[in-house]
């Protein structure tokens, strides 16, 4: 796939959805991201940028056109691997997630594209981000955000391990509908499945939803 050690790679996809989430990257938000060091972080950025996949002159990180096109190959690897493992092997989306970032460095192009085949062309990874090459924008606010009224699960932001678990258990899940109840400051009271749940704002602020009228 390239001739990048698999951390430099993952800096680049780790940059690329930072620009798709924030609009651009900084580098604490990488140090937060890879709980690394910023000598570490410091030491892979002149790497990627001697080798022209990024550019700091704006003082902040932005992807070249290599690093674009290399970042979107990792990133619909990613996705498509999440795909793979959860709709056809049947993994769950948090095992799901943490094999396929071993296996976005593997896949030739050709087996990518059988991958994207067999799971029907989806439009979104099981968290609801969407596969390059699609042209899916997803357009929603924060949960935090949401007036009384009916939604849709659109998509999980950050994909830790405890985001997804509770989101989860909540049935936080993309394309499933969901009633706020009421929204005090961010921490959100739904309902769904005929059941009603506090939302705290520390998962509010990771789902996007968007209403249904």
């Amino acid at each position: 796939m390239s001739e990048l050690s698999e951390p430099l790679e993952n800096y680049l996809k780790e940059i690329y959805e930072l620009e798709e989430t924030k609009g651009n990257a900084k580098v604490v938000d990488l140090i937060e991201a890879f709980s690394i060091s910023p000598g570490t972080i410091s030491k892979a950025l002149d790497r990627l940028e001697s080798l022209g996949f990024i550019d700091r002159k704006s003082r902040r990180i932005r992807l070249t056109e290599d690093g674009k096109r290399l970042a979107v190959r990792l990133i619909r690897s990613h996705r498509l691997s999440e795909r793979l493992l959860t709709d056809v092997i049947g993994l769950d989306w948090i095992r799901a997630h943490e094999l396929a970032h071993r296996l976005e460095h593997i896949w030739p192009e050709d087996v990518l594209d059988k991958i994207d085949e067999v799971v029907g062309h989806p439009k979104t990874c099981p968290h609801g981000h969407p596969i390059p090459g699609r042209e899916e924008q997803v357009e929603g606010i924060q949960l935090s955000e949401a007036k009384p009224g009916e939604y849709t699960v659109l998509m999980i932001v950050k994909e830790k391990e405890w985001i997804l678990r509770m989101a989860d258990s909540l049935g936080l899940l993309p394309g499933r509908k969901v009633r706020v109840v009421q929204n005090s400051r961010g921490e959100v009271k739904i309902q769904n499945d005929d059941r009603e749940s506090v939302v705290p704002r520390s998962l509010t602020e990771q789902v996007i939803v968007r209403g249904t009228q």
